[in-house]
């Protein structure tokens, strides 16, 4: 897999976690401001800066969540 294929699939993860917000669910995004679900998946899709906060933010969220340090143990996988 060559680097844009796995933007790609990165974006398809991040897009797939927002779209499981609820259709009125808004996000504040410091100096951005506050984002409509929508708004989040479209800033995502076109990598914007907003966009890239956004993967950024999710990323570390997931890796934290696979060390385990929401539960205070670390992950056996």
């Amino acid at each position: 897999m060559d680097n844009d294929q796995l933007q790609q699939e990165i974006i398809n993860l991040i897009k797939a976690r927002l779209n499981i917000l609820p259709q009125d669910a808004t996000l504040s995004i410091g100096s951005f401001g506050e984002l409509k679900k929508d708004q989040l998946i479209k800033e995502v899709e076109n990598n914007t800066d907003i966009g890239k906060k956004i993967i950024e933010t999710e990323l570390e969220y997931l890796r934290l969540l696979k060390e385990g340090i929401f539960y205070g143990t670390p992950s056996s996988y």
